[in-house]
C-alpha cells in the first residue's frame, strides 16, 4: 500500500479527483474512495483508472492498472474487511478488449513472442 506523506499536497489533490500520475497514487486514490464510501460505484473507480491511463496507452500503464487493482483489493480485504473482489474483477474485465487490441497492434508492429 503506498503511503503519501501528510506534508505532501498530492493527498488532497488525489482525494479531489486530480488524475493519478503513478501506480501508487492510483492505489491511494482507489483505497481512499473505498474506505470512505459504503456504497461503491464502479464508474467512479473507472474514472480514476481512465484518467491514469490517459489517451496514450502503453503496456506499462495497463500492467500498472491491473497490479493496482489486485494489490488494492488485497489491502482492502485485509484492513477494511470488505469484499470488493467481484467489483474489481468486473472493472478489470471492462479493459480486456482495449488491452487485447493494444496487444494485437504491438504484435503486428514488433512480432510475437517466439
Amino acid at each position: 500500500m503506498p503511503y503519501i506523506s501528510r506534508n505532501n499536497d498530492r493527498r488532497e489533490k488525489l482525494r479531489n479527483g486530480e488524475p493519478a500520475l503513478l501506480a501508487g497514487e492510483l492505489n491511494y486514490q482507489i483505497f481512499y474512495y473505498v474506505k470512505h464510501n459504503k456504497s461503491l460505484n464502479s464508474s467512479k473507480i473507472k474514472k480514476y483508472i481512465d484518467q491514469f491511463l490517459t489517451k496514450k496507452p502503453s503496456y506499462q500503464k495497463y500492467n500498472d492498472m491491473t497490479g493496482v487493482l489486485i494489490r488494492c483489493y488485497k489491502e482492502i480485504e485485509r484492513r477494511l474487511d470488505r469484499d470488493v473482489y467481484d467489483l474489481f474483477i468486473d472493472i478489470m474485465e471492462l479493459y480486456d478488449e482495449e488491452i487485447n487490441s493494444y496487444e494485437d497492434k504491438k504484435i503486428k508492429e514488433n512480432s510475437d513472442v517466439e
